[in-house]
């Protein structure tokens, strides 16, 4: 079975997020789970703004590449372990916005309080410093996906989500950043008698 076309759309996916400025430089992945349990993921050290179909890489469900020499994204144990406890996903979207990095650092999870994120934004959760690409960091976010969580603000790196398709992820990533960006900013305005 071919999977051309899923890697034509992880590429456009994946020009979305750069366009929409989730990502920069060479941050962020993204990974898509097939009908076979097989993975598309996106590679190591590479911008996700030009990304090609032809630089997705095939893995097997423990993640072991399809052609050798392949080199996954350095934060494949994440998607590994959030495709691990939810069999109800298709993607998983690993993206560095700026303010939601910046609010991560506040050691708390931002308000979602505006009728935007209240109406659109599902169960969110804040976890701890990790460091990237570890074991440790993926155990940790796919603790709170096991919780029924589908979006991950972790603390000084970024936001993870899980989705049944990119189109729900990337509404899912933008009313978090946007969330986080108005967060940031109320606290910029005077108190209220």
């Amino acid at each position: 079975m071919s999977d051309d076309r899923e890697r034509r759309e992880i590429a456009a996916f994946c020009r979305r997020l750069w366009e929409r400025g989730l990502t920069s430089g060479s941050s962020g992945n993204v990974s898509l789970r097939l009908d076979d349990g097989d993975l598309l993921v996106t590679p190591s050290g590479r911008s996700l703004a030009t990304l090609t179909p032809g630089d997705i890489v095939r893995l097997a469900p423990d993640g072991t590449p399809r052609s050798p020499g392949e080199r996954a994204t350095s934060e494949l144990p994440l998607h590994l372990a959030a495709y691990r406890v939810r069999s109800d996903i298709r993607c998983v979207v690993h993206t560095h916005p700026t303010f939601s990095v910046v609010w991560s650092k506040t050691g708390t999870l931002f308000a979602c309080d505006t009728v935007g994120a209240s109406e659109g934004l599902r169960a969110c959760a804040w976890t701890p410093y990790r460091k990237n690409g570890t074991q440790e960091l993926a155990d940790l976010c796919a603790h709170e996906f096991a919780r029924g969580i589908d979006v991950v603000v972790m603390e000084r790196h970024g936001l993870s989500v899980v989705a049944c398709d990119f189109e729900d992820a990337f509404v899912q990533t933008e009313h978090a950043e946007e969330a986080a960006k108005i967060a940031l900013y109320s606290t910029l305005l005077p108190e209220r008698a």
